[in-house]
This record gives structure tokens, sequence and C-alpha cells, in this order.
């Protein structure tokens, strides 16, 4: 992560420097280290942060941000994502490294990876509902776009249906939310490369998507439905599948699911737009080069036209 030694350094002085815990306040970093003063005095004061909770920052301006979500770390604290157990949810972890209240526009499952928009504050709460509110309906607008890398089951191929040759394809089916209520859900999609290989039984394939709507799990689910699951999908997956890569190096609570580019028109308060991007995540960019390396080397191209960003 970009800046450690600093995080270090600082998390060195708080420690070892004579800083009284009860003296302290905030000290946030972002790529360089920041100090905050405390509203009641003029003094300034420090707080440890321990540099493992802090996130990439891909992208910044004065009322937006953007971090890289690494895999198996929830969005937000809820009932729904299950008790805390200590962990630092993206929330948490963004507001400590930018150094200012933050709300996140919107979300990846816990197993999911990369692009992550949050709008940002100092101390002003109406503006930052404000600049959640317009940020929140430009993602909404359809001039915005989310690329998706996705490596799913299944070589691109259902019931003699060739996904690849279709280039971009849409899927318009209503998914149902966590309620049970039925919504509209409209996702592209492109089969990039795919891969069936007699010695082994490996058969995959790496899929871009752009989902037009945000229901619940809605690229899963639409590529469950086309029987190409994302691999480590244990809701709408293939158990026999995910247990096959997990023996080859697939984290317990991955999904092969990461949001590589984000794109959203210009606002009043991201008067230039955003258009960030995120490399293809470590332990996905792993299985491709160890496994399916085949599918990497057909790809390349196609990713590097769709501003999807690799280490090569």
């Amino acid at each position: 992560m970009r800046g450690i030694p600093v995080y270090i350094s600082i998390y060195f002085v708080t420690r070892h420097c004579g800083v009284q815990k009860s003296q302290q306040k905030h000290l946030y970093l972002d790529n360089a280290p920041s100090i905050a003063r405390s509203s009641s005095s003029s003094s300034v004061s420090f707080e440890e942060i321990n540099p493992i909770n802090l996130v990439e920052i891909l992208s910044r301006g004065p009322h937006h941000a953007i971090a890289n979500k690494p895999p198996s770390v929830k969005c937000h604290n809820s009932d729904w994502t299950g008790p805390k157990n200590n962990e630092v949810a993206m929330l948490q972890r963004v507001r400590d490294t930018i150094g200012r209240r933050v709300n996140l526009i919107h979300r990846l499952d816990r197993g999911a990876s990369g692009c992550l928009l949050a709008s940002h504050a100092e101390e002003n709460c109406d503006e930052l509902r404000e600049c959640t509110k317009v940020l929140s309906d430009a993602l909404q607008s359809p001039l915005a776009t989310k690329t998706y890398v996705a490596i799913v089951r299944g070589e691109g191929i259902l019931k003699d249906e060739d996904f690849k040759g279709k280039g971009w394809f849409h899927i318009d089916r209503p998914i149902k939310d966590e309620n049970g209520i039925e919504n509209g859900a409209k996702t592209a999609f492109r089969f990039v490369a795919g891969v069936n290989r007699a010695n082994d039984g490996v058969r995959a394939s790496l899929v871009l998507a752009r989902p037009s709507t945000g229901r619940w799990h809605q690229i899963r689910r639409h590529l469950n439905g086309l029987s190409h699951p994302i691999l480590g999908d244990s809701t709408h997956g293939n158990s026999r599948t995910n247990r096959e890569w997990r023996d080859r190096g697939l984290p317990g609570e991955r999904i092969c699911l990461h949001l590589a580019r984000i794109q959203l028109p210009p606002t009043r308060f991201t008067p230039n737009g955003i258009d960030v991007c995120s490399p293809i995540a470590d332990d996905m960019m792993m299985l491709l080069r160890t496994h399916i390396p085949e599918v990497l080397l057909e790809a390349q191209s196609e990713l590097k036209d769709e501003g999807v960003i690799f280490n090569e």
C-alpha cells in the first residue's frame, strides 16, 4: 500500500514519543501525514492509528474519494453483515485514512474488491448529505458506468449459444430483494475469454459486467442464471466448483468479482466527472496466471480496450 512507511512512522511517534492518550484526538493520513486540531483548543493532538486498517485511496477530490476495497472486508456494520467481531468496516477505514466524515455512495459485497466511492466533508453535515445525494444520483445516471471483472465457471457456451461471439449483450431479468420484492434488473455482459481443458476438467471464463441497475447480488445472480456462476460465490454459485478452486488457492471468503473501473458524469461537486480504475486484484491475477493463463493471454487486448488495468 502506498504510504505505508509514513503510516508506520506516525504510529511509532504516537506510541513512543510521549504523546499521552488523554491528549490525543485525530491523526489522519492520505499519502502524507496530516494533523487535525481540536475544535475546543488550538493545540495539536494525536490518536494512534493501526496502519493495517488504512486503505489505498485511488483518487481524491475536494468532496469525494475512491478507495481500493480489498476482498473479505465488509463495507459497513449492520444486522445483515453480522457481528462486528472487531472487524473494521470500509466506512471506518476510509474515514480514518482521509480524516473526514464520509458516506459510502454504493456498496461492494464482502468477498468482492475494487473501486469504492465515498463522499466526504470536514464537519458540515448538510454539505455531506447534499454531496452524497448528488453523487448517488450521478451513479444512477445513464451516463455512469461501472465495469466489473469476474472469473466464472464455464467456457462461455450454454446450449450451443456462444456468449463470447455475442460481444456485449444484455440480461434484463427481475430480481427479488432481501424482502422478497421483485425489481427490474439489467446487466450488460461481455464474455472476453474462456477455456475448457480436457486434461484437468477446468472450465472457466473471464467476464466483464456493467449493471444498469443496482439490485441485490445482481451480477452474481444474472451470471448464475446463465449457468456461469462466479467462482467463490457460496450463495449463488456451485459448491463443488468452489471447493475445487479453494484447493487451487482461492481465499475462503473471496468472490471473484472486482469493480475495475468507475465513471461518473460531471456534477457540481465533481465538475470534471470521475474516471478511476482499480487494477485487477492480486489474488484474482494469481488464479489467472497460475491456473488459466490462456484465458489471461486471450483477454489482455480486450481488457485494455475497455480501460481495465492489471499488473502484467
